[in-house]
């Protein structure tokens, strides 16, 4: 679960092309590349990407995958496995939620018109890792996921 080579919950490292590109708030926004990278407590905290303007790579496991505005729901699952829940509630908008390490990171596959990909969200403590989130989003799944 890593931006570059700095992994979430780890200072950024140096010799990443984005440090020393945090604002105040601990917030580096790379609008024409569709990344915004947050720190909390001086390490790396959540990388949220618009998949419209993003132009990296992405990796699982070292092997590059294609991810793209295209993108279904359906893809998905069969890259990541059934998410630990998901959201329909809302007519416009579908999101895949994925929790690992027992909760403390979170992958969200936000999906705007529920048919193609539009956002990327790799956090540490998650949405979903707040009880009141949970209640809010429907969650009936045992916390913290195993």
């Amino acid at each position: 679960f890593q931006f570059g080579q700095t992994c979430l919950g780890s200072k950024v490292g140096a010799t990443e092309p984005y440090a020393g590109r945090f604002d105040k708030d601990g917030v580096a926004k790379f609008d024409v590349s569709g990344i915004e990278l947050g720190t909390k407590d001086g390490v790396l905290d959540y990388a949220f990407i618009t998949i419209s303007n993003f132009q990296g790579v992405f990796l699982k496991k070292s092997a590059a995958i294609s991810v793209s505005a295209r993108t279904s729901p359906e893809q998905i699952i069969s890259l990541f496995g059934e998410p630990y829940w998901t959201d329909n509630k809302d007519d416009d908008e579908s999101i895949l939620f994925y929790e690992y390490q027992n909760g403390s990171i979170e992958l969200q596959f936000e999906f705007p018109g529920k048919h193609s990909l539009g956002f990327i969200t790799l956090s540490r403590n998650g949405v979903l890792s707040d009880s009141k989130q949970r209640k809010a989003y429907g969650v009936t799944k045992d916390w913290p996921p195993k």
